[in-house]
């Protein structure tokens, strides 16, 4: 199997919950602050295609880290901004009418992120002698022979 693939389902996968989260938001009438809608659609949409385009073009120096990067920058400002920040898209601050979806959604965008960040973090791993053997020196020495 192509490992673009491996790492583009997740992807696949994210870019479905990021739907769902904006049709939760919309029904749960989470305003959303200024910049948000920004950094969303930057971090967490245009960034994480730019590192999928690269994959695919096989730019593998690249690619992944890009992936990685924006993937883990998107868990940490939702998590942060929609579930501990107080501001009027707070996740606990949203009632009625779609505020279970609306967490359900965000939830979902955050594992969705993280996943995707897992697999780019595999494919680096795969591709990259230089990020393998920085893993390899912080996990430590294996005791298996090769």
């Amino acid at each position: 199997m192509d490992q673009r693939i491996i790492v583009t389902t997740p992807f696949l996968v994210y870019l479905a919950l990021c739907g769902l989260f904006g049709l939760a938001q919309s029904t749960a009438n989470a305003p959303l602050t200024q910049g948000q809608p920004a950094f969303l659609a930057v971090v967490g949409l245009l960034g994480p295609l730019v590192a999928i385009g690269l994959i695919w073009a096989r730019n593998y120096a690249y690619g992944p880290p890009v992936l990685v990067s924006t993937m883990l920058t998107n868990a940490w400002f939702v998590t942060y901004f929609f579930f501990i920040h107080g501001n009027p898209g707070n996740v606990f601050a949203v009632s009625g009418d779609g505020a279970t979806a609306y967490l359900t959604a965000t939830g979902g965008l955050i594992a969705g992120s993280l996943l995707t960040a897992a697999g780019g973090c595999w494919l680096w791993y795969r591709e990259s002698p230089g990020f393998r053997s920085a893993i390899e020196r912080l996990v430590g020495p294996s005791d298996v022979q090769h």
